[in-house]
Protein backbone atom coordinates (compact mmCIF):
# COMPACT_ATOMS: atom_id res chain seq x y z
CA UNK A 1 0.00 0.00 0.00
CA UNK A 2 1.71 3.22 -0.41
CA UNK A 3 0.87 6.62 1.39
CA UNK A 4 -2.37 8.11 2.85
CA UNK A 5 -3.35 9.83 -0.34
CA UNK A 6 -2.97 7.25 -2.50
CA UNK A 7 -5.13 4.96 -0.16
CA UNK A 8 -7.62 7.32 -0.09
CA UNK A 9 -7.87 8.12 -3.96
CA UNK A 10 -8.14 3.96 -4.48
CA UNK A 11 -10.56 3.81 -1.92
CA UNK A 12 -12.87 6.44 -3.28
CA UNK A 13 -12.50 4.36 -6.87
CA UNK A 14 -13.16 1.55 -5.96
CA UNK A 15 -16.83 2.60 -4.31
CA UNK A 16 -17.46 5.07 -7.04
CA UNK A 17 -17.18 2.36 -9.62
CA UNK A 18 -18.19 -0.66 -7.95
CA UNK A 19 -21.39 -1.68 -5.98
CA UNK A 20 -21.29 -2.72 -2.66
CA UNK A 21 -20.94 -6.72 -2.42
CA UNK A 22 -20.75 -9.55 -0.09
CA UNK A 23 -18.49 -9.06 2.92
CA UNK A 24 -17.57 -12.42 3.06
CA UNK A 25 -16.72 -13.51 -0.56
CA UNK A 26 -17.14 -17.53 -1.37
CA UNK A 27 -13.83 -19.19 -1.71
CA UNK A 28 -12.64 -21.01 -4.91
CA UNK A 29 -12.45 -24.71 -4.22
CA UNK A 30 -8.50 -23.82 -3.92
CA UNK A 31 -7.65 -20.59 -2.85
CA UNK A 32 -6.75 -20.03 0.62
CA UNK A 33 -8.16 -17.42 3.01
CA UNK A 34 -7.37 -15.78 6.00
CA UNK A 35 -8.49 -13.83 8.99
CA UNK A 36 -8.16 -10.45 8.58
CA UNK A 37 -8.94 -7.78 11.62
CA UNK A 38 -9.66 -4.13 10.53
CA UNK A 39 -8.56 -1.97 13.66
CA UNK A 40 -10.46 1.37 12.74
CA UNK A 41 -13.88 2.02 13.21
CA UNK A 42 -14.65 3.93 10.22
CA UNK A 43 -16.38 2.03 7.99
CA UNK A 44 -13.54 1.39 4.94
CA UNK A 45 -14.45 -0.81 1.46
CA UNK A 46 -10.90 -2.43 0.23
CA UNK A 47 -10.57 -4.06 -3.50
CA UNK A 48 -8.37 -7.00 -3.14
CA UNK A 49 -5.19 -6.57 -5.65
CA UNK A 50 -4.84 -10.49 -5.96
CA UNK A 51 -8.66 -11.30 -6.46
CA UNK A 52 -10.16 -8.34 -7.36
CA UNK A 53 -13.01 -8.80 -4.76
CA UNK A 54 -14.44 -5.79 -2.48
CA UNK A 55 -14.09 -6.30 1.08
CA UNK A 56 -16.19 -4.06 3.94
CA UNK A 57 -15.23 -3.46 7.26
CA UNK A 58 -17.02 -1.28 9.99
CA UNK A 59 -17.43 -1.01 13.66
CA UNK A 60 -19.96 -3.82 13.19
CA UNK A 61 -17.83 -6.27 11.13
CA UNK A 62 -14.07 -5.78 11.89
CA UNK A 63 -12.91 -9.31 10.94
CA UNK A 64 -13.50 -10.87 7.80
CA UNK A 65 -11.99 -14.11 5.49
CA UNK A 66 -10.07 -12.44 2.86
CA UNK A 67 -7.82 -14.28 0.25
CA UNK A 68 -4.19 -14.88 0.92
CA UNK A 69 -3.18 -12.64 -1.79
CA UNK A 70 -5.10 -9.99 -1.08
CA UNK A 71 -4.60 -9.77 2.64
CA UNK A 72 -0.37 -9.81 2.13
CA UNK A 73 -1.43 -6.41 0.87
CA UNK A 74 -3.73 -5.50 3.49
CA UNK A 75 -1.34 -6.96 6.61
CA UNK A 76 1.37 -4.35 5.40
CA UNK A 77 -0.75 -1.85 5.98
CA UNK A 78 -0.94 -0.53 9.84
CA UNK A 79 -5.07 -0.64 9.89
CA UNK A 80 -4.81 -4.71 9.37
CA UNK A 81 -3.57 -7.15 11.57
CA UNK A 82 -3.99 -10.99 10.92
CA UNK A 83 -6.50 -13.27 13.12
CA UNK A 84 -6.04 -17.09 13.45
Amino acid sequence: MGCCGQGRAALRQAQNTTSPTAARPAAGPAERRVLVHYRASAPVAVRGVASGRLYEFDAAQPTLYVAEGDAVALLRSRWFERRD
